[in-house]
């Protein structure tokens, strides 16, 4: 069902940290942490400075986007990153996760596809959706029913045989086409995701405001 802006704005805003919901972000690998009550494993750890979640700041929701205040500074050994996570809680793993965001780069491309009627194509209608070849994309189900056939939520793919208005996705980078057998709901949700490779101990930065929780869209 469509929401309008205020409404977004209102369910934003109840992600603050002022009703103890998004109070700490933290930094997972490059597996996808999911959508349950508790995340998948694979939240950084260890390191020297040790790794440790953030407490976060966010400021008022307006036109169906809020964004931290706060600047973060992750510590974290080597390793691949891919997304920021969104708990209420410093530490621990039981009932206080809350969400995640793929790292989305400096620009971070989303939206949604039709699946290919003509199935034996195995391809996306998403005009204009900028991605190339070999960057990585994630698909969600995201109007309820079933993903298309051959899909798998939280599965991190590989986009292949990409043109302006179209893309397929592989297991691997420049590999076959995912063969979509169904189109399912006949729509995806898409975000590309852009990993972060340490091969020592670093730091990945966040700027105040370029993390962004977004409604827009939906």
């Amino acid at each position: 069902m469509p929401f309008n802006t205020t409404a977004k704005n209102v369910m934003l805003d109840a992600l603050d940290e002022s009703v103890t919901q998004f109070t700490h972000v933290g930094i997972h690998t490059l597996t996808d942490p999911g959508t349950g009550t508790n995340a998948n494993s694979g939240e950084a750890t260890g390191g020297s400075p040790a790794y440790a979640r953030l407490a976060a700041t966010w400021g008022a929701a307006a036109s169906e986007q809020k964004t931290n205040t706060s600047t973060f500074i992750f510590d974290v050994p080597a390793g691949t990153y891919g997304f920021f996570t969104f708990w209420n809680a410093a530490t621990g793993n039981t009932s206080n996760y809350r969400g995640h965001i793929p790292f989305g780069g400096a620009s971070a491309l989303k939206g949604i596809a039709t699946v290919d009627a003509t199935l034996t194509n195995d391809q996306f209608l998403a005009p204009g959706h900028g991605m190339a070849d070999t960057d990585r994309v994630m698909v969600f189900n995201n109007f309820g029913g079933s993903l298309a056939t051959g899909l798998t939520e939280g599965t991190i793919y590989f986009v292949v045989s990409s043109a302006t208005n179209t893309f397929k996705v592989s297991l691997t980078s420049g590999g076959a086409a995912v063969d979509i057998t169904a189109l399912g709901n006949g729509t995806v949700y898409w975000q590309r995701v852009v990993p972060e490779v340490f091969a020592a101990q670093g730091q990945i930065t966040v700027a105040a405001s370029a993390l962004i929780l977004d409604l827009t869209g939906f």
